[in-house]
C-alpha cells in the first residue's frame, strides 16, 4: 500500500534531511526500512523528492529513528535543555506538503517535544483523493481557524466542525480531514504522544482559574 502522495511543494525539506539523518547514521535504506515499518521504495522516493510524506508516516521515521519531527522539517541546533522556550512569529515555521494537506510546523527550534503543534491548510474534498489513512500514536486536537472540515475517523460517523470549534480524539485511529467550506480550511492540530505524558503533567499552574469568557 501506498504511504505518501505526490509532493506538490518544490522545495520540500523533508527529502534532503532524511538523506542527511540516514547517512549521519551511516545506515542504508534497507536499515531505516527495518527500523521505521516504511518500504525501502516509499523511503528513496521521499528522498528524492517524488512523494512527500504525510504527518503519520514522518512519525513512524521519527519514531524509529529515535529522533522528532522538527529534526525531519529543519536541519540546525535544536534546544533540549529544560526551561525551553520558543516564538514562531508571522510568516516563519517549516513549511512542508502533500497533495491533501499544506503543512505549517510551530515550535520547530525544540527538539523531542512531548506536543507537535501544525497549522494545517485542508485541501483534500473527497475520502477517494487519499491513498492512506492517518494514524499514529497518542491523541490530537484540532481547531478550525477558517473555514470547515470534516472529520473522518474508523470508529465514529464523520462529523463537522466550523470555525471557532475544535475536536479531541485518539489518534490512533485512523483519521483524515476534508475541507467541506467554499475555501479551503484552514486548522491548527496539536498531536501529543501519550507515551510521555510526564512532560505535561505540571503545565497548568495550581493557582489557575478559569477566565471569563469575553462578550
Amino acid at each position: 500500500m501506498a504511504v505518501a502522495a505526490r509532493a506538490t511543494m518544490t522545495d520540500n525539506p523533508v527529502g534532503t534531511r532524511l538523506r542527511e539523518i540516514r547517512r549521519d547514521l551511516d545506515h542504508t535504506l534497507a536499515q531505516i526500512s527495518r527500523m521505521t515499518g516504511v518500504s525501502i521504495s516509499n523511503l528513496s522516493k521521499i528522498e528524492n523528492n517524488q512523494i512527500s510524506p504525510s504527518f503519520d508516516v514522518m512519525k513512524r521515521i521519527c519514531d524509529g529513528l529515535g529522533i522528532g519531527i522538527e529534526d525531519l522539517v529543519r536541519s540546525g541546533e535544536k534546544h533540549v535543555v529544560s526551561g525551553r522556550k520558543t516564538v514562531t512569529r508571522g510568516g516563519e515555521g517549516d513549511f512542508f506538503g502533500t497533495d491533501q494537506y499544506a503543512y505549517r510546523a510551530h515550535a520547530s527550534e525544540i527538539s523531542r517535544k512531548a506536543m507537535v503543534p501544525l497549522e494545517i491548510t485542508v485541501r483534500a474534498r473527497s475520502v477517494d483523493e487519499f491513498d492512506h489513512w492517518s494514524r499514529h500514536r497518542g491523541e490530537e486536537f484540532v481547531y478550525v481557524l477558517s473555514g470547515a472540515i470534516e472529520v473522518h475517523t474508523e470508529h465514529y460517523a464523520p462529523f463537522r466542525i466550523d470555525r471557532g470549534e475544535s475536536a479531541y480524539f485518539d489518534s490512533g485511529m485512523r483519521h483524515l480531514y476534508l475541507s467541506v467550506s467554499d475555501e479551503d480550511a484552514h486548522v491548527l492540530s496539536v498531536s501529543h504522544d501519550t507515551e510521555q505524558p510526564e512532560q505535561i503533567a505540571g503545565f497548568m499552574h495550581p493557582s489557575a482559574r478559569p477566565a471569563s469568557q469575553e462578550e
